[in-house]
């Protein structure tokens, strides 16, 4: 066991993680922590270097059998461990998960599939909470495009309470890259991109029926989507409001448009 009892130079590192997208990037390892998200992770064998134990501490069977799967355990000092989490009350163990790289062969050209597109998201919460959505709504996968909230950013990780590693989710280098990935799907199907706008030339009612396969664009609150991502839309779609507020949080959008579309039967519509 590795033990950290000071805030030496691995303490720093490992603090840096929490806060900083840049270090995070560059030694390619995330914290991730949570009952569901740390066991959903060592289910699926998801690359983790170490866990994280506050030291002198008791442990609940639970943290004990998962670092029965963990080659390298980490003990850091109580105060200092308290550090690398935002809850107030610190956690039985964090583990220090491997950043994957990039891949887009991850998320499948399904025949009936639905992949959701983030536009560059402001937020991790949301970003968490739209992965989590579409895992619980049963979409193939989930696509970020542009800079926006990291993935491997503590709250996204919160947010997603598990479905980060349950979901292929995949950071993709660039529009061309997610055009051409679209453009192949098409070979294979018919796939209908769909575009959420509060101008949208589609209000969804109970009578629209979205078809499937499908690509899924949901654009940044602020900006929306970007010109070359809106271009590639084959149709926009507008949820109604009876109320006051003039547009909905970017998750609430994603859930209602993705339960329209995994709701609708077959194969034709829109």
């Amino acid at each position: 066991m590795i033990r950290i009892l000071t805030e030496n130079a691995e303490f720093q590192l490992l603090e840096a993680l929490r806060h900083n997208r840049r270090k995070r990037e560059q030694r390619g390892e995330f914290l991730i922590e949570g009952v569901q998200a740390i066991t959903r992770a060592l289910a699926v064998e998801w690359p983790v270097r170490a866990a994280l134990v506050p030291a002198v501490a008791q442990r609940s069977p639970w943290a004990e059998d998962c670092l029965t799967r963990v080659d390298t355990v980490i003990e850091v000092r109580a105060d200092l461990f308290a550090r690398l989490t935002a809850r107030d009350e610190p956690p039985e163990l964090m583990l220090l998960g491997r950043i994957p790289v990039p891949d887009l062969a991850a998320v499948p050209h399904q025949s009936d599939g639905v992949v959701v597109v983030l536009d560059r998201p402001g937020n991790p919460g949301n970003l968490g909470t739209i992965i989590r959505t579409s895992d619980a709504l049963g979409a193939s996968g989930v696509l970020l495009s542009g800079h926006g909230a990291h993935l491997y950013d503590p709250q996204t990780v919160r947010a997603s309470v598990g479905s980060l590693f349950a979901l292929p989710v995949v950071p993709v280098p660039s529009n061309e890259a997610l055009i051409d990935w679209v453009a192949q799907w098409r070979t294979k199907a018919p796939v209908t991109v769909y575009a959420t706008d509060e101008h949208g030339e589609i209000p969804l009612s109970g009578s629209v029926v979205l078809s499937r396969p499908a690509v899924i664009l949901l654009g940044s609150e602020r900006t929306g989507l970007s010109t070359a991502l809106a271009a590639l839309a084959d149709v926009s779609l507008a949820i109604p409001m009876a109320g006051s507020a003039s547009s909905l949080n970017v998750a609430v959008a994603a859930g209602i448009v993705l339960h329209h579309v995994m709701s609708s039967l077959g194969s034709h519509g829109c």
